[in-house]
């Protein structure tokens, strides 16, 4: 007969008059829970706290946790208990590493997705992402002067856009330096007649006189026809015409007809618009990857979906100091008409890459090029069709290569990189290893050329390298106190965008202000107000420090500032001013979603689907309730919120709504 012994349990104290006091029924809640609780897990034996995070099982592969070792778990798709981090495989028991070496067995290799690639030998391609604007080519352009003092009489070109071909009058000119200037020619040739028979000094004087006149009108502008003209006398005007000296458009004009203008005085610009220039801002990372002639294809936002091609023609030997850029330019065939100058274009250069950066192509072996104009390439020698000067062949200048003079380089996957400070490591695949054998290793990059890295240095060809789960092996390798590759932390990569300055983003603070300003006023119905915040808000657009921003700021703002329509005018009336108010929240709006609203505001994007007969335009505002700039009082609150914007610097939920 066994026999057992009851302890009599504790009885809870009691209040007044027999009932349970406060605390005591407390305890009997908590033992009631407890109680519970073990009648539906059927198991009253506590458990140890190893357990909640460790699974017993008789497999070989089990899976722990790089900030908890204590884990092990069999299933790879888990996660960690504490902290929910991936797991990753954990040291096998009975296999050996030698220090700095990590050796998985198949299966652990195969649950970890642990995969090698390769390393090769070939010239990757990559390309260099540009952004720029269409101008003219300078070459192209000439200013139509006055050689001489005088009244414009007829001015035929008396609009811009005015198409112009070459030796077209552009305008007559009354001049009375010039007709002085045909009768000192007409008097000096008929000296020379009358003194055939005088002395030698004689005729000599004369007829350098009659010289000097000729050469002073040839440098008033007159062609030979019109020297010989004057110096018969049969001038049957008193009007000189000046002519265009290129064809093209008309681009800007300087005078107006009945304008007294001096000499040097600009009357009109004319620009050939059939061959354009593409201007560029490379980044230091990027020039190594550009060459002259090298092939660039950009499109615009005027011709969506089409690709128009040019090719580098200039990189500006000095990097600005400030942006830490330098100036790309391409020459453009625009014989189409279907580009405008003031266009902005972004670009793509493609390239092949080598140890040392974009490779020259034989693209230009045996062309022709002028040493001062080398966008212009001629198939044959010659004179250069710009400024006269001599061709010499394209392989003098250094911008053809040979193909076969460049060494294939040792290319990896950028994914098998990781880049700690300023090391870049991999992790190969040991050879000829029982169970597969990972070991880290330090190597020296050379350019990025898309989804490939050339390598320098620490890697030969027929190498495989780690491409997915190279993380999971460096975290194996801090688990088992072995040397880990990532311990000095890991950073962004040069490539990365860098951050955006706080100098700009207080720059934008009075842009805002006088934003909010004028869609207030408009809102309101108060033209000066409007108009006196709208010559404010492009004030401040103006001293916005865009010149500090790199890299894809610089290219959002530039998207930005493109939708941005101003008026050279002052606009009449507040239906005119709502016309540009519309582009001008465009940019806005663009800058908001790139940049954020300003620090420490929120700021709410709004839409009206009735304005400008129902089009639609949408704005930006301060508070949460509809103020339509564009309808007024007449329908002030019609509209709808679409967006909320809520600055970095203040919590979300923190604004007043209305």
């Amino acid at each position: 007969m066994i026999e057992s012994t009851t302890k009599s349990p504790k009885v809870p104290p009691r209040g007044p008059a027999g009932t349970l006091s406060k605390s005591g029924k407390w305890v009997i809640l908590l033992g009631s829970a407890f109680g519970l609780g073990f009648w539906v897990r059927g198991d009253s034996t506590p458990r140890p706290s190893s357990q909640i995070v460790v699974e017993e099982t008789d497999r070989e592969t089990q899976f722990t946790c790089s900030m908890h070792p204590q884990v092990r778990l069999t299933d790879p798709e888990a996660k960690c208990p504490i902290c929910f981090m991936d797991l990753i495989p954990a040291a096998p028991s009975g296999v050996e590493s030698d220090s700095g070496r990590l050796a998985l067995s198949e299966a652990a290799r195969a649950l970890a997705r642990v995969e090698t690639t390769p390393v090769a030998r070939f010239f990757p391609t990559t390309e260099v992402r540009l952004y720029g604007k269409v101008t003219y080519d300078q070459t192209k352009v000439a200013r139509i002067t006055s050689y001489f003092s005088g009244r414009l009489d007829r001015l035929f070109v008396d609009f811009v856009g005015a198409p112009v071909r070459k030796g077209d009058h552009v305008a007559d000119i009354f001049s009375p330096e010039l007709l002085a200037a045909f009768e000192e020619l007409r008097q000096a040739k008929l000296a020379v007649e009358k003194n055939r028979t005088a002395s030698d000094l004689l005729r000599t004087t004369t007829t350098q006189t009659l010289v000097a006149a000729r050469e002073k009108l040839r440098l008033f502008g007159l062609t030979p026809a019109q020297i010989e003209t004057a110096e018969e006398g049969t001038m049957g005007e008193d009007r000189f015409t000046i002519f265009s000296p290129i064809g093209g458009l008309v681009t800007h004009l300087a005078a107006l007809e009945g304008d007294y203008v001096e000499t040097g005085s600009p009357i009109a610009t004319v620009a050939d618009l059939n061959r354009l220039w593409l201007e560029m801002e490379a980044y230091e990372s990027q020039l190594p990857l550009l060459r002259w002639g090298q092939r660039v294809t950009f499109t615009v936002e005027s011709h969506p979906g089409e690709v128009f091609e040019g090719r580098v023609s200039f990189i500006e030997p000095i990097v600005d100091d400030h942006t830490r850029t330098a100036a790309v330019r391409a020459a453009i065939d625009n014989r189409d008409g279907r580009l405008k100058p003031g266009m902005f274009a972004t670009a793509v250069a493609e390239t092949r890459v080598s140890v040392a950066g974009a490779m020259l192509s034989d693209e230009l072996a045996g062309k022709w090029l002028s040493p001062m104009h080398p966008d212009s390439v001629y198939d044959e020698p010659g004179g250069c069709e710009v400024c006269g000067m001599d061709l010499v062949p394209a392989e003098e200048l250094g911008v053809v290569g040979d193909p076969d003079s460049y060494a294939e380089p040792v290319v990896i996957p950028k994914s098998a990189v990781l880049v700690t400070g300023r090391r870049a490591v991999v992790y190969v695949r040991v050879p000829d290893s029982e169970d597969p054998l990972y070991e880290g290793r330090e190597i020296v990059l050379g350019p990025k050329a898309g989804e490939f890295y050339v390598v320098r240095e620490g890697l030969e060809e027929g190498e495989e390298v780690v491409t997915r789960g190279a993380f999971k092996i460096d975290s194996a390798m801090q688990i088992a106190a072995k040397p880990s590759m990532m311990m000095e932390g890991e950073v962004e990569s040069k490539a990365a965008r860098s951050p955006l300055p706080a100098e700009f983003r207080r720059s934008l603070e009075p842009l805002f202000a006088e934003y909010f300003a004028l869609q207030e006023a408009m809102a309101n119905d108060d033209l000066d107000t409007s108009l006196a915040a709208r010559n404010r808000c492009r004030s401040a657009l103006e001293a916005v420090k865009s010149e500090i921003l790199v890299d894809e700021w610089l290219a959002a703002w530039r998207r930005a500032v493109a939708r941005f329509r101003p008026n050279d005018e002052p606009p009449p009336d507040l239906e005119a001013l709502r016309l540009e108010f519309e582009s001008l929240s465009a940019l806005i709006l663009d800058v908001t979603r790139h940049f954020g609203p300003p620090d420490g505001e929120a700021a709410f994007e709004a839409y009206c689907p009735m304005a400008f007969d129902n089009r639609g335009a949408a704005w930006l505002q301060r508070r949460s309730q509809i103020e339509n700039p564009y309808w007024g009082a007449q329908m002030l609150r019609c509209g709808e919120i679409r967006q909320e914007f809520s600055s970095p610097s203040i919590p979300p939920d923190s604004h007043d709504h209305d």
